[in-house]
């Protein structure tokens, strides 16, 4: 089980272009949505919510102290200023912890390939994250893959061979390729460049984007 982060809210019901004035007062609205439950408008602290958003990520219980309420979420449409990079809104999904979800999580590269520290081959890593299925007190922050097992070109890691903790079932599909060593001075098609992995310290691959959660009765 991964930690799980605590975050303070209080009940909105400012919308629209007043919510201007509360966000200079430190104060970002947000969204609180999930399978059976009326959406709620809220407010959260700026300078909690970004502490929260920079350990928990989208992986991690974060429970929202709500009217006296305990509210597990997990933090999903993260809005920020274009310009400036601020907080603006973000939403929160709403989980049952007696119902198994859906949603994906990073795949990261450790250990150290022999023939990537000889400097003769590059890791192509496709993958970087995975559609799993668990109840939320289950879900991992991540699944850890580790390439010192790769000594030669072409040796490979497919999703059926990660390692995944119990109560955690894989959904994606168990043929596809998470890593694999290539030459090292081998043509990469542009997509390949931006997914091969030069050195062989330990790699963090994290995706920004929303993710579709699914929640589906155990």
């Amino acid at each position: 089980m991964s930690e799980t982060f605590s975050l303070g809210a209080s009940s909105r019901e400012v919308v629209g272009k007043q919510v201007g004035r509360y966000r200079r007062m430190g104060q970002i609205p947000a969204v609180v949505y999930g399978p059976g439950f009326t959406p709620l408008n809220i407010f959260v602290s700026e300078p909690e919510l970004r502490q929260v958003l920079l350990r928990a990520g989208s992986t991690h219980l974060v429970e929202l102290q709500l009217n006296g309420d305990v509210v597990p979420t997990l933090a999903r449409d993260v809005q920020r200023d274009s310009i400036r990079g601020n907080l603006m809104h973000v939403d929160f999904y709403r989980v049952a912890m007696d119902r198994l979800l859906r949603t994906e999580v990073p795949v990261i590269l450790v250990g150290s390939s022999p023939a990537i520290v000889r400097k003769e081959a590059i890791a192509i890593h496709p993958t970087s994250a995975v559609l799993i299925e668990c109840l939320p007190g289950d879900l991992p922050a991540h699944i850890e893959v580790d390439i010192s097992g790769l000594e030669n070109i072409g040796d490979q890691i497919l999703v059926g061979e990660l390692v995944v903790p119990d109560g955690v079932r894989m959904i994606t599909a168990l043929d596809d390729l998470v890593v694999k060593l290539d030459y090292a001075e081998a043509m990469l098609t542009p997509e390949e460049e931006l997914e091969a992995v030069p050195v062989s310290a330990d790699v963090e691959v994290i995706t920004a984007r929303k993710e579709e959660e699914e929640s589906i009765e155990s």
